[in-house]
């Protein structure tokens, strides 16, 4: 476990509007745990998160419209974000993971008046080392193809979303010499 506290100055901040606000002032205090169980000899649960307040440390009208209020929760800045992962490893040549990741929900505007409620996302990992010089790998992300921004945000009247991409596969097959 990990307690987390940190301040910082003369941060550059984006606005809404792509533009840059000199002279922030930031605050984030938290904790960090990670925890695992050898639930089965083949089996291995862990979770790990945090749970972390990420501050204003300043007042500003920015152009646009936008006020940044000290105290306020910094837009975008997710309190809560965990991982859930079962691990599976019948042999030690090769493991199959199943993780599950959680962004909590978090302000959308500089003015804490808009919430976005985050995301669930699963990801399954399988991976295979014979005994030989030869190793494979199939990752897939977003494993139920779920739709869901990477970031929101409200700006000007309206929301803003950042689309994250679909399921995805990723196969790495490698061979090395020893």
């Amino acid at each position: 476990m990990a307690l987390i506290a940190q301040r910082k100055q003369d941060v550059i901040l984006r606005d809404a509007n792509g533009f840059n606000v000199t002279g922030g002032r930031t605050r984030h205090e938290g904790v960090e745990a990670e925890i695992g169980w050898q639930a089965l000899p083949a089996l291995r649960l862990g979770v790990a998160g945090t749970y972390a307040r990420h501050r204003y440390d300043f007042d500003a009208a920015i152009e646009g419209g936008e006020t940044i209020i000290k105290g306020r929760d910094i837009n975008t800045a997710p309190r809560r974000l965990w991982t859930t992962t079962a691990t599976w490893a019948p042999r030690s040549d090769w493991r199959a993971a199943l993780e599950w990741r959680r962004v909590g929900a978090y302000f959308a505007d500089p003015t804490n008046t808009r919430r976005h409620p985050g995301h669930v996302i699963a990801h399954l990992r399988l991976s295979a080392q014979p005994p030989s010089e030869w190793r494979a790998s199939l990752e897939i992300e977003n494993l139920t193809d779920a739709r869901y921004a990477d970031r929101a945000d409200f700006t000007q009247g309206d929301w803003r979303y950042f689309p994250a991409r679909g399921r995805s596969a990723f196969v790495t097959v490698a061979w090395q010499r020893e």
